[in-house]
């Protein structure tokens, strides 16, 4: 079972490359996965694959097929549009608005606008509630880079299946409400996550970034700003919400667990239903569904008690991710999320410098096709941030943060 879903899941994702992104290199990886799948030499095992991968490319060509019909939406200056706007996935920037819209049709759209006085931003400065909105929009294309070497803002959205931007010319919004039970609670946790920004954000620096970044899953520009060595080292991943965060969460949560004496079943319940509330908390995003698919599997073998290699939970997250978000292997953070975890499955005999030094090679050539840069300091501040992260500044941040809603630690 676990050869099956191994070979199953990379055959898989290699199809969406050449689906998605078809070039030379994607060419390659498919051919050289079908290559390996029919060098097993075993029908049984090809028959399962096959059985496998076949539902997906459906899927996958049907929902290419969907976005190339978006993509071919004519501009429109006089377009009415309608939708919501999720609290968390707004920016203003000064009398700039932009933000992430859901039209009704499901298609998201970046949102652009700009505030017609001092009073209305400050409006919407203190907002924390999902908004709807009917408005009249100029409607166009996400445009191309216009410069060499300038950041291809087109192709990025394009990967999360946004190809076109609305600039507002007049709008009516009112908070939006909820037509179901989950629509409710997802709402709600979204308008937690922006109250938790703004309150992050009133903390002092470098404090209000580090816990946005840490515990809310945002990344301010000021983190950027202030600390010019975390991208430069190649740190930004320990700032991003990844599995990192997810583990950290468990453990968390079980040592509490373990000290009130909750029973093992009911340990396991809450988290699995954690899990699941804080991807949503932290803004829904496409990386962190490898770790909360990861950590579900992880809770399902607990209560089951079987066991259940760590190649089988990788591939099942990988499944899982491509099923929800296909083109996320187009992503660094995906290439990156994937690569390294699979490196971590068959790197258990490894000591920790062993592992460290693995990923790193294995980061390096997909760091270098997109950022085109390489820090030779790198690996080694990596050995020396990566356990002082987990036991010294996530704790720290943690405290820092929640502290600011207990009296008598402010």
């Amino acid at each position: 079972m676990a050869r099956v879903l191994m070979f199953a899941s990379l055959l898989i994702a290699s199809l969406t490359g050449i689906i998605y992104y078809s070039c030379a290199i994607t060419w390659f990886l498919f051919s050289f996965m079908v290559v390996l799948c029919f060098w097993q030499r075993k029908i049984d095992l090809l028959f399962k694959i096959l059985l496998l991968t076949l539902p997906f490319m459906v899927y996958f060509i049907y929902n290419s097929h969907c976005l190339q019909q978006q993509i071919s939406q004519k501009n429109d200056k006089q377009h009415h549009v309608a939708g919501i706007i999720f609290p968390d996935d707004i920016q203003i920037d000064g009398a700039n608005f932009k933000a992430t819209a859901q039209l009704d049709n499901h298609e998201k759209v970046k949102l652009y606008w700009i505030f017609p006085d001092e009073k209305i931003k400050n409006m919407w400065l203190e907002n924390n509630k999902v908004i709807s909105f009917q408005a009249e929009t100029e409607f166009t294309r996400i445009p191309e880079p216009t410069n060499f070497n300038q950041f291809n803002s087109q192709k990025f959205y394009l990967k999360k299946s946004i190809t076109h931007q609305i600039n507002i010319k007049s709008w009516h919004t009112k908070g939006a409400k909820p037509s179901t039970l989950l629509q409710k609670i997802r709402y709600q946790l979204h308008e937690w996550h922006s109250m938790g920004i703004h309150n992050a954000e009133r903390l002092p620096s470098p404090l209000s970034a580090y816990a946005e970044a840490l515990i809310l899953g945002t990344t301010p520009q000021s983190l950027y700003e202030d600390n010019p060595g975390v991208q430069t080292l190649g740190l930004i991943h320990l700032f991003s919400v990844s599995g990192f965060h997810v583990t950290f969460l468990m453990t968390m949560l079980m040592q509490i667990s373990r000290r009130i004496w909750l029973p093992k079943e009911y340990t396991i319940l809450v988290l699995s239903i954690i899990l699941i509330a804080y991807f949503i908390f932290a803004g829904e995003p496409d990386v962190l569904i490898r770790s909360i698919v990861s950590g579900e599997l992880i809770l399902l073998k607990d209560i089951t008690n079987k066991r259940i290699k760590a190649q089988v939970i990788w591939a099942l997250s990988l499944l899982f991710s491509l099923a929800i978000v296909p083109q996320i292997l187009l992503t660094l953070g995906g290439q990156l999320s994937f690569a390294l975890t699979f490196c971590l499955t068959f790197a258990q005999r490894l000591t920790f410098w062993q592992t460290n030094l693995l990923m790193s090679l294995v980061s390096f050539p997909l760091i270098i096709q997109q950022q085109y840069t390489w820090h030779v300091l790198q690996t080694l501040i990596n050995f020396a941030a990566i356990p002082i992260f987990g036991t010294v500044i996530v704790p720290l941040v943690m405290v820092g943060f929640f502290g600011q809603f207990i009296p008598l630690l402010t």
